[in-house]
């Protein structure tokens, strides 16, 4: 592979690690039990909405990790798929140790991939605690797999001396999954101070916001 190939690929490599560290803290965020009371009352679409942050950090992290034959012939973009490439053997080497460090979560995000996300696997979908018990997918050890992007991306990147730093998006991108709920919150005092003040016969339109 061509130095100019390959580094257009980590530069794609380095957009889908940024957005799925954005999505993971975004649905982080957004699992404080405190929120449960609000999510009550919108059910389907935080149902949806959760659902959907979590299988595109789960399916995201299945492709960015994907070793297979697609990355053995480097037909795909992963860090598997890049890894053989990378000219510097020493940051090679510390890139491949993080990989053995953290096979198994990697691994059962694949498997929880194929059975769940890629493919409607029969026996999963009627008994899926089964293939969970194999192969856990912990949610601590997803955020410590995602700790690591600023490493691996330093050691993949063509050139030395390149640092990460993905601390101010994880707290950018929790805060802001928060922000939205309390958001929610704050209105919905404002609507049930509004509808008082309508029982109370202090105005004359229950609507909420008022019409101009």
């Amino acid at each position: 592979m061509s130095l100019e190939k390959y580094s257009e690929r980590f530069e794609r490599l380095y957009k889908l690690f940024s957005d799925t560290y954005l999505v993971f803290y975004v649905w982080k965020g957004l699992q404080d039990k405190a929120f449960e009371k609000t999510y009550s009352k919108n059910v389907a679409f935080w149902n949806a909405t959760l659902l959907s942050l979590e299988n595109c950090w789960l399916t995201q992290l299945a492709r960015i990790y994907e070793n297979s034959k697609y990355s053995g012939r480097a037909a795909v973009i992963s860090v598997y798929a890049l890894l053989p490439y990378q000219s510097d053997k020493e940051r090679a080497e510390i890139v491949q140790n993080i990989l053995n460090e953290n096979k198994e979560i990697v691994n059962n995000i694949q498997r929880l991939r194929d059975n769940q996300l890629a493919h409607n696997n029969a026996n999963h979908l009627i008994e899926p605690s089964k293939i969970l018990t194999r192969f856990p997918v912990k949610y601590v050890e997803v955020e410590n797999l995602l700790k690591l992007t600023g490493e691996i991306l330093s050691n993949l990147n063509p050139k030395q001396g390149h640092a990460y730093a993905y601390e101010m998006l994880a707290e950018d991108s929790e805060r802001d999954g928060k922000s939205v709920v309390k958001k929610l919150e704050y209105y919905e005092k404002l609507h049930k101070n509004h509808l008082d003040r309508f029982v109370g016969g202090e105005i004359d339109n229950p609507r909420f916001p008022p019409e101009d």
